[in-house]
């Protein structure tokens, strides 16, 4: 029995209870327990040698099943329907089979249920009729041939631009409305001879035809075509990820994990039975992908694209079931790497953006399991930051901004550069490592300042340099969160790297302030949160013994919380909007108020300020009656 994607329907709607009631038709038909009314075969036979129209021969075959009754519409009969489509295949297929396609196909585009019911039919007869087998072969290898020509001259690719694993695993590459014309063929061909439809799908250049084939009915429901399918491509990548440009397998792979996603989705049947389905199909799909030759580069690349998926896009739902996603495809896949694996990546791939996500693809490898991942080298992330004025626009500065280019660091304490931050603190010196690169890229932020690559590009801009810098910054504070909150592992040399990492984030902030206008969104905000960090330090540390690593932070940490609330405290709006969020992360309020006393902050000066601003543009100023409240309640409390 074939193994399918899916759990039967848990509804039988109408139409599907007739679906049944013709197939068991077909099925006596299968058994020799039915044969095609005489008067039937007639007049198909006559139809397919004077080729009347389609419309009225449909009618009139109908007619004679019905039994010539006026008030009964042998339309709606299923039993009728099926004995239709079994008497049309039969006519066909018993001479001139490649002649009368034509006129046999519009029969059927005349009727719904003949064309939903003739494969069914087809594949009865070519089991008994080898002649009439081979012509259906025949007729699927030409309409195969067909549709790729008709594909290739749609979508005309481009021979500078050639396909690329993006294209294949966004899966845009999809025809711009649905086409059902392969469908039955597709089916054919998986039932008759499942390797001539294999060879079609490895050989042609339309992933257009690919992706035709997989969002067919047949590879919908069968999973046990697509592990054959799977298992039998011929190895697609190298070991060091390099892909050879073989099209099906990524599609293939595509496919398999949107399947298993989709069904963790169903519903209809209680949780516990689609669990129990959900565990079978992913455990069947990971053990066919990792029983590939060509496993270790197949999950270097694919592994990284779910990486780049798991980062821009992470599951925030802590507090309830997550569903079925790439990550845990990622995880399972991980489980099957035969080790040792070397994590060499091509070099091939440098100037693409998938170089960072490895990077980060092995550092939560190691995280999840450091005993049998070790940590990334992170010595050429650190290199390319070492850029002059005039590689900016050389290969090398190509290839750092074609790294960067699917961060997106609108916000700061973006996930993904926490997470290629978290590479780097996992070196004995992170802080050296970021000082490093914020150093080198002081050609960056001249370009930003002064604009100077207007003189020397026409392709890039000040603002993709300031990209660049917000993504460097950002990977910053994910360096300082990973080891400034890691207690178990606290010693003195990291209490030093972190006070001295922080002391650089902040310089580093400040001069982005003053001199990046492309970031006037960012650049406040990653303040706000260095803020928030440094507060809580001094926080948790008035409530620690002398020896816990927070009171040794405080002490350490330069500037300090009085300073900062002084400095912060400047910009009256900012500092205004900047209160709310040191209470939401566990700054008590009574707390906040002896530090804002000690930096000298007037708070009655700054309630009123805030009224002032709250009656402006809330565009501007972004000041709302709960700033207000807050001043106000601050006010009230008491030394």
């Amino acid at each position: 029995m074939t193994k399918e994607w899916q759990l039967p329907p848990a509804y039988e709607s109408d139409l599907y209870k007739s679906f049944l009631i013709a197939e068991s038709v077909i099925e006596d038909f299968a058994h020799d327990r039915f044969t095609p009314p005489d008067i039937l075969v007639k007049s198909v036979t006559e139809y397919f040698c004077t080729k009347d129209d389609a419309k009225i021969a449909l009618k009139r075959f109908t007619t004679q099943l019905g039994g010539f009754n006026e008030d009964f519409d042998a339309s709606d009969d299923p039993r009728i329907q099926a004995a239709l489509a079994i008497g049309i295949v039969t006519v066909w297929a018993s001479s001139e089979i490649e002649n009368r396609y034509a006129a046999f196909r519009e029969l059927v585009r005349n009727s719904w249920c003949v064309e939903h019911l003739w494969t069914e039919v087809a594949l009865v007869v070519a089991l008994k009729n080898v002649v009439f087998k081979e012509a259906l072969l025949n007729l699927a290898d030409q309409h195969f041939a067909d549709a790729e020509k008709k594909l290739l001259q749609e979508y005309r690719d481009d021979p500078s631009n050639p396909t690329t694993l993006d294209d294949i695993w966004y899966g845009h590459a999809r025809e711009s409305r649905v086409d059902e014309s392969s469908w039955p063929w597709i089916e054919l061909l998986a039932k008759l001879d499942p390797s001539k439809l294999f060879k079609w799908m490895n050989s042609t250049q339309s992933l257009i035809l690919i992706n035709r084939v997989l969002g067919s009915p047949e590879f919908y429901r069968n999973y046990d075509l697509w592990e054959q399918f799977t298992l039998m491509s011929p190895p697609s990548f190298q070991s060091d990820g390099s892909w050879n440009g073989a099209l099906l397998l990524p599609s293939l792979l595509r496919h398999g994990s949107m399947k298993v996603i989709h069904i963790a989705e169903g519903h209809g049947y209680s949780p516990s039975v689609i669990e129990q389905h959900v565990t079978s199909m992913f455990a069947c799909f990971v053990d066919t992908v990792a029983k590939r030759s060509d496993f270790e580069g197949l999950f270097k690349r694919w592994g990284t694209w779910l990486t780049l998926q798991h980062l821009n896009f992470p599951d925030n739902s802590s507090n309830q079931k997550r569903p079925l996603g790439g990550q845990d495809i990622l995880w399972a896949l991980a489980d099957k790497l035969p080790l040792p694996c070397s994590p060499t990546f091509s070099e091939q791939l440098n100037s693409s953006w998938e170089p960072w996500f490895y990077q980060s693809m092995l550092a939560l490898l190691h995280s999840n399991e450091p005993n049998r991942f070790p940590a990334p080298d992170v010595r050429a992330f650190i290199e390319e930051w070492n850029l002059t004025p005039t590689e900016w626009n050389s290969s090398k500065g190509k290839s750092l901004r074609s790294h960067v280019s699917k961060y997106h660091a609108t916000q700061p304490n973006n996930y993904a550069c926490r997470v290629l931050g978290y590479s780097v603190a996992l070196s004995d010196d992170f802080t050296s490592h970021w000082i490093s690169m914020w150093n080198s890229s002081g050609a960056l932020r001249e370009i930003i300042e002064f604009s100077p690559i207007y003189k020397v590009s026409k392709e890039w801009q000040p603002s993709d340099a300031s990209e660049l810098m917000r993504t460097l910054v950002d990977v910053g504070l994910g360096i300082l969160d990973c080891t400034a909150n890691a207690q178990e592992t606290f010693t003195p040399g990291i209490l030093k790297q972190c006070a001295t990492l922080f002391r650089a984030l902040w310089e580093a902030t400040t001069e982005m302030l003053s001199i990046d206008i492309y970031g006037n969104d960012f650049w406040p905000i990653m303040q706000q949160h260095l803020v928030i960090r440094r507060l809580q330090w001094t926080v948790e540390a008035k409530n620690s013994n002398d020896d816990h690593y927070s009171k040794l932070l405080d002490q350490a940490v330069d500037p300090t919380s009085r300073e900062i609330l002084a400095f912060v405290s400047s910009n009256y709006c900012s500092f205004i909007s900047l209160l709310p969020l040191l209470v939401q992360n566990q700054i008590p309020k009574q707390a906040l108020k002896d530090l804002i006393d000690q930096a000298d902050i007037d708070l009655a000066t700054l309630a009123s300020s805030a009224t002032r601003y709250q009656c402006g543009p809330k565009m501007k100023f972004k000041i709302y009656p709960h700033h207000v409240n807050l001043i106000e309640e601050l006010a009230k409390i008491r030394k």
